[in-house]
């Protein structure tokens, strides 16, 4: 989900984007114990059918899958934020629990794009005195290109 809209001051640019989590957290914990039980129905039956040796793997299944599902709860709150205001331009972001912010001026930042081929597989990064950093991280290829656009129109303004 990505919105891009003028707030605070007048003439401030804020871009906002966050992964699409599309299940919610009670969601996310029924999936979860669906196929848990899932995972202990079909190897309880070959279990009580004499093939007992199944149950380690099953529980080594159900692990994995708690693994799984513990990554995406870290990443539950993840974002990143640019804003353009006067002559700052203020990158945040935070991933995995680990949350960053970058100021930078206006004058002295510009927009890298770099497309591996053309339209597909893009990189989009600000970047000012030597230090790149990347935007636009959940967004298709498509609309990082209109990003990058964007962002040149905005920062040479």
């Amino acid at each position: 989900m990505a919105t891009a809209c003028a707030g605070g001051t007048a003439g401030a640019f804020v871009f906002k984007s966050s992964p699409n989590h599309s299940l919610t957290r009670q969601q996310r914990r029924r999936v979860f114990w669906g196929l848990a039980a899932l995972c202990c129905v079909a190897p309880g039956v070959f279990a009580w059918l004499g093939y007992w040796l199944i149950l380690p793997f099953a529980g080594l299944e159900i692990g994995l899958l708690a693994w799984v599902f513990a990554g995406l709860r870290h990443h539950e709150g993840d974002y990143e934020s640019l804003v353009i205001e006067d002559d700052v331009v203020t990158l945040e972001w935070r991933a995995g629990g680990r949350s960053e912010r970058r100021e930078m001026n206006r004058k002295w930042a510009r927009v890298e794009c770099d497309c591996r081929t053309p339209g597909r597989s893009c990189r989009l990064c600000v970047v000012s005195h030597g230090r790149a950093t990347e935007v636009g991280l959940y967004l298709s290829d498509e609309d990082r290109l209109e990003l990058a656009a964007t962002l040149r129109s905005k920062l040479q303004a």
